[in-house]
């Protein structure tokens, strides 16, 4: 897990934790050698124990450059990298934009908002290699922020449904799926992150997230205010 700045270390950490399982959270990353990085590590510390889960901090220097983040998921036997997002600086986030284009294990990328904004959890489902890893941490994220779990595929047409409830009771069958036909997914996957505060979806359709923001959905949607970003991909997707 990579805390980048001194905010939503809660929201990280419960995120995180979830998909940590019964394993060790490893904390890095600048928001731990600031002047709140006590802060950050109590919060952290706090979020995992409530969680059950095994944090160990570190606050030694913080991996800036992809080769160091690849060395760091090898030296803790890694099988989920988290990244805090940061698509506003100047120039984009040059250091998520790289994990993501070569993961070194499955990889989120989180743009966390406020923890209180979190209302539902909704999980975008394509016919993509990253829904998997997605619609498997959907419940998990449900319990963790205890609001409610739903899948949500777009179609092009009425004859599409099918197929697309067919796809989403294979990936979440535990979970209530939105079909929705015809929609612009941009705009739809905005709306619905106004709404529930939380959306996570796949890298591969959403190339070059920060780069061309304006042209994307993933970039629009992690400049809404008040909701949480989650793009996801696989080390093979």
């Amino acid at each position: 897990m990579l805390y980048r700045s001194a905010r939503h270390a809660a929201v990280l950490t419960t995120l995180a934790a979830a998909g940590v399982g019964g394993g060790a959270l490893h904390a890095h990353g600048p928001a731990l050698l600031g002047d709140e990085g006590d802060d950050v590590a109590d919060a952290i510390a706090n979020v995992a124990a409530d969680r059950g889960v095994t944090a160990m901090v570190w606050d030694g220097d913080s991996p800036t450059e992809l080769a160091a983040v690849h060395g760091l998921a090898r030296e803790v036997s890694a099988a989920l990298l988290v990244v805090e997002w940061q698509p506003a600086v100047a120039g984009g986030d040059a250091l998520a934009r790289e994990v993501l284009g070569d993961p070194p294990c499955d990889v989120l990328l989180v743009r966390p908002a406020a923890l209180e904004e979190i209302n539902q959890v909704t999980v975008a489902i394509g016919p993509g290699p990253n829904a998997p890893l997605l619609a498997g941490l959907a419940q998990q994220w449900g319990s963790s922020f205890d609001v409610p779990a739903t899948v949500l595929h777009r179609v092009d047409t009425d004859d599409d449904v099918g197929a697309g409830r067919l796809l989403c009771k294979r990936l979440a069958p535990e979970l209530p799926a939105e079909i929705v036909v015809g929609r612009d997914l941009t705009n739809l996957l905005s709306e619905t992150a106004a709404r529930t505060g939380f959306v996570a979806l796949g890298a591969t359709e959403h190339v070059a997230v920060d780069r061309v923001a304006a042209r994307t959905g993933a970039g629009q949607l992690a400049r809404k205010a008040g909701a949480t970003i989650v793009i996801g991909r696989t080390r093979s997707g």
